[in-house]
């Protein structure tokens, strides 16, 4: 829903957020109607900029202009991109950059700026990237922002943990888009097998129906998820089969045959000769244990 009024929110540092590896330090909400000044001389004097100086901030700052369009330019060699409506710019720590809306059209901006290890993991790994600071949005994003700025307007202060958990949000939404889009096939066949194969652990489906299902030969499909995941899919099986069978010793009265059938083991015997390979204990002995921790 879209804010009446426009408003901007400075916070301190804060050590409960930087525990989670991210910090909410600055957030707002400003409508530029046609042919204003920009920016408007309201912020602090490390965050405003005039146009010929530009500016360089020293943290992440996630906007999303709504609606309108403008320029963006940052960079040593100020490169340009055009800003529609519906997207996101990502500001980094010690880039120089500038940006404005068209004085025809004006825009909507929405902002969140993080002090974040979290954001500097992300950009080590290059699932953020200075280079490509201009990214599509989404309803997520908007909706995201939306509490943002009502937490904000509330009480900034006290909401500042989860103005800063909202931080990660962003951050993992732009994560996954940059995953999504660099993915390769042979990864995104193999984390549709992996959902495939914890979806049916339980069932004695064989693991080359997964492969059929898949439209890929079972040699193929072997070979590419044991490079990826390092064990072969029936393994992988295997291993999701015994993780949920710790689960059942552990909260439940069970007997061994009858968590075999459940999930999918040929008897009690087989359930306990695969668990005791990969836990190295016995199922029983496995329950005895688990139940003395929680006494």
């Amino acid at each position: 829903m879209p804010l009446a009024e426009n408003y901007f929110l400075y916070l301190p540092d804060n050590r409960l957020c930087s525990a989670w590896g991210c910090t909410a330090v600055s957030t707002g909400h400003t409508k530029i109607p046609p042919h204003s000044i920009y920016p408007p001389i309201r912020h602090p004097d490390d965050h405003h900029f005039d146009w010929k100086r530009g500016r360089i901030l020293q943290a992440y700052q996630v906007i999303l202009i709504a609606d309108g369009r403008g320029m963006f330019e940052f960079g040593r060699r100020g490169k340009t991109q055009l800003v529609e409506g519906g997207s996101i710019v990502l500001l980094f720590p010690g880039v120089w950059h500038r940006f404005a809306p068209d004085p025809e059209l004006g825009w909507t901006e929405n902002w969140i700026e993080c002090r974040s290890a979290a954001f500097d993991f992300a950009r080590a790994i290059g699932l953020i990237d200075p280079a490509r600071p201009v990214l599509p949005s989404g309803p997520e994003f908007a909706a995201i922002f939306d509490e943002i700025h009502d937490r904000a307007v509330e009480d900034g202060l006290k909401n500042q943990p989860v103005l800063s958990t909202l931080g990660l949000q962003l951050l993992a939404l732009l994560s996954q888009q940059q995953e999504g889009a660099s993915a390769a096939p042979a990864d995104r066949l193999v984390e549709r097998a992996r959902v495939l194969l914890m979806e049916r652990c339980a069932d004695q489906m064989p693991v080359e129906e997964i492969a059929r299902e898949l439209g890929v030969s079972y040699s193929d499909f072997r070979r590419v998820f044991k490079e990826k995941t390092g064990a072969s899919p029936k393994q992988h099986q295997m291993a999701l089969r015994i993780r949920r069978t710790q689960d059942i010793l552990t909260n439940t009265d069970k007997p061994i045959k009858e968590i075999a059938a459940l999930l999918g083991f040929s008897s009690a015997f087989h359930l306990s000769t695969q668990f005791q390979d990969l836990m190295g204990c016995s199922p029983s002995e496995y329950r005895r244990r688990s139940g003395s921790l929680g006494e």
